[in-house]
């Protein structure tokens, strides 16, 4: 927004927005004038978005215009309307980037595949570079949400953060996408899953499908965030699924973030509304080693048919979107 002034506003977060995106944190059921059933997959999805504003907002600007370009078709016969009437868009100038807005670094971090766009020849990958350094420097606690939890080299890396004692918490859609189960004959996405299983053996991991219980039974709340947050120190909030074709093939963004202040915040927001209680004057640790007891006692409620506590249910991740 307002691309190019002083004032210069970017988003960056889960892209893909739908009528059930507008879920807010207590997730009621979505309006059956809308056109949703009863357990629709996407009738009640959780999301997160974040506003950026500081010279950071300069690296999406750039992101765009190249994304946008390099898509055009302006130049072909008949590839505008009017035809010639429209042109691409003006690169920003160099020299112009938005003022520091606050204390915290904040850093672009993308997924493009090499040969794809020609100001990116070699692509970037450096959403994974961040994953991975990020779990590597984990002393604390990992939390993360996504819609899709299968990448070997992360999972790898957070089994080996498990070694050392560091808690683990994934919340995933408990009724993922079925493309995932019918993808898994590939070898990529299998060796995602096979890594997967061996996590649950640890103690200190859980995985984690929020759910709510309806007059009807049991709804599945659909997680298509993509976030992370360490130790609260650093925190990632962007487009990239956890899996080797969105770093690898997918064109992702994330905004990674480095102030303890920033990321403890952001812990007690998403832990609070997935665990249903206060945890802001707990530490990112025992926080999420509470949010694990919520988790599997919430398990044992829903099999039992009561009501939950918070969201967070613990499921079995050897039988995750299978």
């Amino acid at each position: 927004m307002d691309a190019g002034t002083p004032d210069e506003v970017a988003f960056v977060g889960g892209i893909n927005i739908t009528k059930g995106s507008m879920a807010d944190r207590r997730h009621n059921e979505a309006d059956p004038s809308l056109g949703y059933r009863r357990g629709d997959r996407y009738a009640v999805v959780h999301d997160v978005y974040s506003r950026l504003r500081g010279p950071c907002v300069a690296d999406v600007h750039d992101n765009f215009t190249m994304r946008w370009n390099g898509a055009s078709e302006c130049q072909r016969p008949y590839g505008s309307w009017p035809d010639g009437r429209t042109g691409d868009i003006t690169e920003r100038d160099p020299d112009t980037v938005p003022a520091v807005a606050g204390p915290t670094t904040a850093q672009i971090q993308r997924s493009v595949l090499p040969g794809l766009y020609d100001d990116l020849p070699d692509g970037e990958n450096s959403v994974r570079e961040q994953y991975l350094s990020a779990v590597a420097g984990a002393r604390d606690y990992v939390y993360i949400e996504n819609q899709i939890f299968l990448s070997r080299v992360v999972l790898q890396e957070l089994r080996v953060a498990l070694e050392r004692g560091v808690l683990v918490v994934a919340s995933v859609p408990g009724n993922p996408m079925s493309e995932l189960a019918a993808a898994r004959s590939h070898p990529g996405i299998n060796a995602g899953y096979e890594v997967l299983a061996t996590l649950g053996g640890y103690e200190g991991f859980c995985l984690s499908a929020p759910c709510v219980r309806r007059d009807w039974g049991y709804e599945e709340i659909y997680v298509h965030a993509k976030t992370a947050v360490v130790d609260d120190a650093w925190g990632t909030i962007g487009s990239t699924n956890l899996i080797f074709s969105s770093f690898q093939g997918d064109t992702e963004m994330n905004v990674s973030f480095w102030d303890p202040g920033v990321a403890r915040t952001f812990r007690v927001r998403q832990i609070d509304e997935q665990a249903g209680f206060d945890s802001s004057n707990l530490g990112g640790g025992e926080a999420v080693g509470r949010l694990i007891e919520v988790a599997r006692a919430n398990a044992a409620r829903r099999r039992a048919g009561g009501s939950l506590e918070g969201f967070a249910c613990a499921v079995d991740p050897a039988h995750w979107a299978t």
